[in-house]
């Protein structure tokens, strides 16, 4: 091959999307999200920083990042990928353009839907050097797996079960939810599948008090969860000090963490799947 020609594919090859959009190597992940995910699919060891949000025990050894640290601190790691999501650039909306024009490339990637997840861990399995189709079979093989293990210990019975998910104004899961659909695949029932979000597209819908009592005297809800995190941090200690609690005293009660409930991940779906079944239908 002519020498003008070897030059010619070079650069043809230098320049093509499959090297602009080569696995990064070094990745800042500042949605707790994502790392459990680049986690979960075995790419841990790219990581070198994660947000301030995660876990204490995830990769404890990491620098961390609120959704305000400064591009400098960031720059300083030389990632040469930084995953995040809308909300997180809504609060720091200078940091995209300094960190792009130091020559990073930033993505921001929503928490998905139930049934987008295996669109968004394609996506990302991509970004972070794991095999797309290896991804989504992961996904497929744990909720075929947790749906077993439910309809196992279920033996034909289905607990309604309520999650509240802010302890101000009782606000719910809405039915679409992340929450509400690991409660479906763990064997549960929705007890407030009328609940209506409080905008379009969100997790979270209001409930209130009076249809809590309603529902609980009318025996209607055999668990009732607890979502603890960002936005309630009740306990079982707060719960049994309100003063309604002896209408719900005799019903299954139990804490759950935000991040075992409500968090779109592979780490979040194991673990929070195999806990809901245990509260459920026990050991």
């Amino acid at each position: 091959m002519a020498p003008r020609i070897i030059l010619y594919v070079l650069i043809i090859f230098l320049l093509s999307p499959f090297q602009a959009e080569a696995a990064a190597k070094r990745i800042v992940s500042l949605y707790p999200g994502h790392t459990d995910n680049i986690v979960a699919l075995g790419g841990e060891k790219r990581l070198v920083a994660v947000s301030k949000n995660d876990d204490d025990d995830m990769l404890p050894d990491l620098p961390r990042f609120s959704a305000k640290s400064g591009a400098e601190e960031i720059l300083a790691l030389k990632p040469d990928l930084v995953l995040t999501r809308g909300l997180a650039e809504r609060q720091n909306p200078q940091l995209r353009g300094v960190l792009e024009r130091a020559g990073v490339r930033v993505v921001s990637l929503e928490p998905p839907r139930w049934d987008d997840f295996a669109a968004y861990l394609r996506e990302l399995a991509a970004l972070t050097g794991s095999d797309p189709a290896a991804a989504e079979s992961k996904l497929k093989k744990l909720r075929g797996a947790i749906a077993a293990e439910a309809a196992k210990k279920s033996k034909g019975k289905s607990p309604a079960v309520f999650v509240e998910a802010t302890a101000k104004e009782l606000h719910t899961c809405s039915p679409d939810s992340w929450a509400a659909k690991l409660v479906e695949l763990a064997g549960g029932r929705n007890a407030a599948s009328d609940a209506q979000p409080v905008r379009k597209g969100s997790a979270i819908a209001p409930y209130g008090l009076e249809r809590i009592l309603k529902a609980a005297a009318a025996g209607e809800i055999d668990v009732y969860l607890v979502q603890q995190g960002t936005m309630n941090a009740a306990d079982k200690e707060s719960l049994a000090a309100r003063p309604w609690y002896p209408a719900i005293k005799k019903i299954k009660t139990a804490v759950v963490p935000e991040g075992e409930l409500s968090r779109p991940s592979l780490l979040g779906l194991e673990v929070g799947g195999r806990r809901l079944i245990k509260i459920f239908y026990g050991e």
